[in-house]
């Protein structure tokens, strides 16, 4: 039996303001700030609306104002996980401000709450909590100028009524979802929303105040700017990176599934596509996933590619396809049929579990990059989590576990080296967190969360012409 075969990629790198280059995105934004917005500016300030009751308004002006002054860590250690946050300002090295006006907040009563404990049906709870937000978001932007983006802060008293017992679980009904429902609600008003729970605020959060505000300024400044904080080096020009998944559209057909694509291309730029409705092809046999089949594939990739060359003004000319089912033969031929034109094509199942596990004979644990090759080498391993000696940390907790990366047997055109070092950039392409990176790549990460919001039945409603494509607003 032949050996397996190890070997470790290089740490991708991310581009900051200036072409400059860092392997960390928080080193990068230190060191040389954020890529500056379309428009050229220098300093991006950031018009802030927040909707919550008066204690939860007040709080987020606290930690707001706790954001400009600065972040210290906990204890001495100023290590990369134990990183200060610089605050903001003109001077900051984030080149961003927060800019609160009065008229940018909008205070739930609390009479209205109060009459929420009176009602006993829980979904007619959720639904009158989520049409006292609607009015309150859709005051805040309606103003003019309106604000770049909504902080909704859930009143505590809210969440207790709408959790019960189930406390600290997520606020779902039959029909909707109550994040997802607030997310739909920013879009109908085209401004990308940032929920804080009350945890957060009272800092109870399991993450520590420095990585809250880390993350909810990278988070904030590009759901305010509509572009990216840092971009990637390792894309390959005119290729097409496509995350495609399925979602169940809540109050449905259970037999009938819908389709999204997530494309990304060479800058990081990505937009959303919603699939029309189809019919799951999958066998009883099969577990659960769905599959499209040939017209349907054919169909949806015909879409991608049509997009993809209007905002580019040009075709690609490389195919990339990451999903977390195995690609069946009917969906093959349809993807296939829909890209014949495309000279170069890769069909990748990316899976986020596998029971082998690589231990080193030192203290550390695996590093991030290891890609481990079995005999036969059908599928490989690919460590995005795990030590990364560029800036001496493990940033997550227990043994490291690899993703499955499996190429399509007759569907493959680059390397399986080239294959891996595109995946290991996706897992840094995450605006949402200041993480030096997550452990899928963001072609399959954010499926979920997008999914969630799609699925809700006003998402079905939207026109085309109003369709979110940008992911700022699923955040």
């Amino acid at each position: 039996m032949s050996e397996f075969e190890i070997s470790r990629l290089r740490e991708p790198e991310l581009v900051f303001a200036g072409g400059e280059k860092a392997k960390d995105p928080r080193a990068g934004l230190l060191e040389y700030g954020p890529c500056p917005p379309r428009d050229g500016s220098d300093h991006e300030i950031v018009r802030i609306g927040i909707v919550g009751d008066s204690w939860s308004i007040s709080a987020v002006r606290d930690l707001l104002e706790e954001m400009r002054h600065g972040v210290l860590p906990e204890g001495s250690d100023r290590e990369r996980w134990n990183q200060p946050f610089p605050g903001l300002g003109s001077e900051s090295e984030l080149q961003m401000s927060f800019d609160q006006r009065q008229k940018w907040r909008s205070e739930i009563e609390g009479d209205h709450v109060d009459a929420l404990q009176e009602v006993r049906d829980e979904e007619q709870q959720v639904e009158m909590a989520l049409d006292n937000i609607e009015y309150h978001i859709e005051n805040v932007c309606s103003t003019t100028p309106s604000p770049d983006v909504v902080i909704v802060s859930i009143p505590p008293d809210l969440v207790e009524i709408l959790t019960g017992d189930k406390k600290g679980g997520r606020i779902r009904t039959k029909d909707t979802d109550f994040r997802s429902r607030i997310k739909l609600l920013g879009m109908l008003n085209e401004t990308p929303t940032q929920l804080i729970g009350p945890d957060t605020l009272r800092d109870e959060d399991v993450q520590p105040r420095r990585e809250v505000a880390w993350n909810l300024a990278v988070g904030l400044l590009y759901k305010a700017r509509r572009g990216r904080p840092w971009k990637l080096t390792e894309l390959k020009s005119r290729t097409c990176y496509v995350g495609v998944s399925f979602y169940d559209e809540r109050g449905t057909d259970p037999d009938t599934r819908a389709s999204i694509a997530q494309v990304f291309m060479e800058t990081g730029e990505n937009f959303v596509i919603r699939g029309d409705p189809v019919k799951d092809i999958a066998s009883d046999k099969d577990t659960g996933r769905t599959h499209l089949n040939r017209e349907d594939a054919k169909q949806l990739i015909e879409t991608i590619l049509r997009r993809f060359g209007d905002r580019q003004g040009e075709m690609p000319e490389r195919l990339v396809i990451h999903k977390s089912s195995n690609f069946w033969e009917k969906e093959t031929e349809g993807f296939k049929d829909g890209s014949s034109e495309v000279a170069a094509r890769d069909f990748i199942t990316i899976r986020e579990r596998h029971p082998i596990r690589l231990f080193s004979n030192t203290q550390y644990p695996p590093l991030r990059g290891t890609v481990v090759l079995p005999p036969g080498k059908k599928e490989y391993y690919l460590y995005t989590k795990g030590f990364v000696p560029e800036i001496s940390a493990y940033d997550d907790s227990g043994m490291p576990k690899p993703i499955v990366v499996r190429p399509h047997s007759d569907v493959q055109s680059a390397s399986y080296r080239e294959i891996c070092e595109e995946i290991l950039s996706f897992s840094k392409l995450d605006w949402n967190s200041s993480d030096f990176c997550k452990k899928l790549p963001v072609t399959v990460g954010i499926a979920d969360a997008v999914s969630d919001i799609l699925a809700e039945p006003l998402a079905g409603e939207l026109p085309e012409e109003m369709f979110p494509y940008h992911y700022y607003y699923y955040m």
